[in-house]
């Protein structure tokens, strides 16, 4: 695995900028993908380009800048995503925000990226899906269902990748240790939660391993 160039999207997510400060020393380039480009990175690696995570043309043409300038890119996260609960099946409104915002955004990422990587015969995936979308809970039908998606597009990738050296791998992180998640559940005990630094330590592992099509949790 080559740690130069390396994709985050969804960089104005606080997971997603806890990873891309996490790994700013360990690559060369890391370049964030964002809808609205809100948060500025103080490190030299590190750059940001407005990109929907809904619309292809932009997806691509923002990996030819970055492969025009970089000649490769080597990791692509897809940490673009949303949760929502509180709704029974039968009453939840969220099927298609959920959806979009958690599995399409995967899709059009791995789409985009894998016929470079499958171009340079390396470069590895790692979507986020979710531990929780293994075994459900109530009234968050809509979300978990997105994420057990990003799930079997993963094992579907890795299926159709064959002998190819390009990989692709899911990480299944818990509850998140984030200020967000602190807000929506004050009472809860944080000490139990997994922190960013844990997701990326678990991540650059990934990276740096064999292993293709897992569904890893911490």
């Amino acid at each position: 695995m080559n740690n130069k160039v390396m994709i985050v999207t969804g960089s104005d997510g606080e997971t997603a900028q806890g990873l891309i400060n996490y790994f700013a020393d360990k690559y060369d380039h890391i370049i964030g993908f964002s809808r609205q480009q809100k948060v500025v990175y103080q490190q030299e690696s590190v750059e940001t380009m407005q990109v929907d995570m809904l619309n292809n043309t932009q997806i691509n043409s923002a990996i030819d800048n970055v492969i025009a300038r970089y000649k490769q890119i080597d990791g692509w996260i897809n940490c673009v995503g949303g949760f929502s609960m509180g709704d029974l099946i039968e009453d939840t409104e969220d099927w298609e925000k959920m959806h979009s915002i958690n599995f399409y955004t995967c899709l059009n990422g791995c789409r985009s990226i894998l016929p470079r990587f499958k171009n340079q015969n390396h470069g590895c995936i790692i979507n986020f899906g979710s531990k929780a979308a293994l075994d459900g809970f109530p009234t968050a039908s809509s979300y978990l269902i997105s994420k057990s998606a990003v799930h079997h597009l993963t094992k579907l990738i890795d299926i159709e990748l064959n002998d190819s050296q390009v990989r692709c791998n899911a990480i299944l992180p818990g509850i998140i240790d984030t200020q967000a998640n602190r807000i929506a559940m004050p009472n809860e005990d944080y000490t139990q939660w997994e922190t960013i630094e844990q997701i990326g330590y678990r991540i650059d592992t990934i990276l740096k391993d064999n292993i293709s099509g897992e569904l890893i949790t911490l």
